[in-house]
């Protein structure tokens, strides 16, 4: 899930240095935090908050695909 998060935001960013993804293991839940600079966070956003919900889509079904039934949520927040 890391992998295929970082590989979606790298191209819609314009500064990949500042870009970290974090992994939160709590008990049998995992929740994704995603850190980039503050000019691709509108990118990130997208208008009326359309580009993050397809990419929490795009996890959650690469989530299902892998047998995990709950939701995994990502968050984004910037430097």
């Amino acid at each position: 899930m890391k992998f295929l998060l970082k590989t979606l935001i790298e191209y819609l960013i314009k500064e990949k240095n500042k870009l970290k993804i974090i992994e939160q293991k709590e008990d049998n839940n995992i929740k994704y935090i995603i850190k980039v600079s503050k000019d691709d966070f509108k990118t990130i956003i997208g208008r009326e908050g359309k580009t993050i919900k397809a990419i929490r889509n795009l996890v959650n079904i690469a989530a299902l695909n892998k047998g995990i039934k709950k939701k995994i949520p990502v968050e984004i927040i910037d430097e």
